[in-house]
């Protein structure tokens, strides 16, 4: 049966096809001759503008506009088409019949003897055709429906995206002008300081001046005083009688007061009672360093600086919490990780090397080979950021480590695949540390550094807290705990975890 069709569906197809293309007719015409062709090839054929030509199958002459629709062989063309459809059609693996049939429950397409079997027998089972041409007008509205979607959604993103944009521009405008106004400001504030500072300074520089002229000044009367007297009490008897009411006379009171048993004698003696010039500024009181004024007026002073710099490392920390680097952490170090000749103050944030090991446990997270102790908090996720302070000497790293970084065995930490620090070494150089040792061009000595970790984006960010201009920027893919790490190797070196 399956040969029949297709020998079938051959004689059809060479029956209802164009001579020109070859192919099946597509809107077939029928020339006065008697032969027919696709609307469109004969078209071609009689040339543009329409002119008088052979006929493509017995070159009689065709005129233009003689050529008439054929509709019953256009009708004969869309069976073969469906009939060439049919044969194409799969067959069932099990009963070798064409799958012309749609079981709507399985979705599945069926020959007529799967339709009668056990499996579909209950089902709703339609002509593959009908099943096909429902399913894609079905299709087809959901197509329409989804593409609607799309474009509202394209339409809604874009807007959402400008009105984003937008916003973000209008928002950026007003903190540049904020930052702006407010270094402006911190500018006047500081020149204002500085020159209450500065002034404050030069009228103490003018007191300690004024001092050091009249002490001056006074151990010089001072001195010529005690000479005279020496002189005097050196004299025999009869000289020293002859006018020492005089001496007795001139220094009796004041500061350089004489024995008080000796002034009747001299004003029994006659001596003049008008002490000179010189002994009057001798015996004048030497004046304060600092007067109480100049001294409460540098003490407030003094406080107002100090008040300024707390309210400004304040600001500092709440605008860097606000802008992003996640939360401040009160750092303490962990004593059990401390290795044996490290010395940790009493509240667990100060860490110097002592000069000979300390008596604790060989605990097995405790450093053995390298100077190094961890912070007592790890972190597996989020960012967080801390503050050390750092002497102007010596031999120490800041920075973060895995939990796994080895404690029993001798650290090299420029390769190290477990360290990520900053480290400055005897000669005052700056290197990474991170499987490098890279030396940063860094001018003056650090003091106060902050140290930021960013756990899922694996950065590791060193700043100076004075200014906080960046540092350093080491990348990792962290896997496990990270805990703030620090390590020494020098005496004079001091590692001050901040508040």
């Amino acid at each position: 049966m399956a040969e029949e069709l297709l020998a079938l569906r051959e004689q059809m197809v060479a029956e209802a096809s164009c001579s020109i293309c070859l192919e099946l007719f597509r809107e077939p015409v029928l020339t006065a001759c008697g032969h027919s062709f696709c609307g469109q090839c004969l078209a071609r054929v009689l040339g543009d503008p329409p002119r008088r030509s052979p006929c493509p199958q017995c070159r009689a002459p065709v005129e233009p506009g003689s050529q008439r629709p054929i509709r019953s062989l256009g009708n004969v063309t869309r069976l073969t088409r469906s009939l060439g459809e049919v044969a194409a059609w799969p067959r069932c693996p099990q009963h070798g019949k064409p799958l012309a049939l749609f079981c709507e429950r399985c979705a599945a397409l069926v020959c007529a003897f799967c339709r009668d079997g056990p499996e579909h027998r209950q089902h709703r089972v339609r002509p593959a055709e009908e099943a096909a041409r429902e399913l894609r007008e079905t299709l087809q509205s959901n197509l329409l429906f989804l593409q609607n979607q799309k474009e509202k959604s394209n339409c809604r993103e874009d807007q959402k995206s400008e009105d984003l944009l937008m916003r973000v521009m209008w928002e950026l405008q007003p903190v540049i002008e904020t930052f702006e106004e407010l270094q402006q400001w911190m500018e006047e504030q500081k020149k204002t300081l500085q020159a209450e500072l500065e002034q404050m300074s030069q009228e103490l520089v003018n007191k300690i001046e004024e001092y050091k002229c009249r002490v001056l000044e006074r151990q010089s009367l001072l001195d010529s005083v005690i000479a005279e007297i020496q002189e005097k009490r050196d004299q025999p008897a009869v000289e020293f009688l002859k006018d020492v009411g005089r001496i007795l006379s001139r220094y009796e009171t004041g500061s350089v007061s004489l024995s008080t048993c000796s002034a009747p004698l001299g004003r029994a003696l006659g001596a003049p009672q008008e002490p000179g010039r010189s002994c009057e500024a001798a015996k004048a009181p030497i004046p304060e360093p600092v007067s109480p004024e100049l001294q409460r007026s540098i003490e407030s002073l003094s406080q107002k600086s100090k008040q300024v710099v707390d309210i400004v490392d304040t600001f500092r920390v709440n605008l860097w919490s606000v802008i992003g680097w996640g939360i401040r952490e009160q750092v303490m170090l962990d004593p059990e990780t401390a290795n044996d000749y490290l010395i940790l103050s009493w509240d667990r944030r100060t860490v110097w090397l002592g000069a000979v090991k300390q008596n604790v446990l060989d605990t097995p997270k405790r450093f053995m080979h390298t100077h190094s102790v961890l912070g007592t908090k790890g972190f597996t996720s989020g960012r967080h950021y801390w503050e050390v302070e750092v002497g102007v000497k010596g031999c120490w790293a800041v920075g973060v480590a895995l939990e796994s970084v080895p404690r029993k065995e001798p650290l090299n930490l420029h390769r190290s695949e477990k360290v990520w620090a900053l480290q400055v070494n005897g000669w005052g150089q700056y290197r990474a540390v991170c499987m490098t040792s890279e030396v940063l061009a860094l001018s003056g000595r650090l003091q106060r550094i902050m140290v930021c970790l960013d756990y899922e984006a694996g950065q590791v960010t060193f700043y100076n807290a004075k200014d906080m201009r960046p540092i350093l920027q080491l990348e990792a893919t962290f896997t496990e705990k990270v805990f703030p790490y620090f390590w020494i190797s020098s005496g004079d070196s001091l590692i001050w975890l901040c508040d």
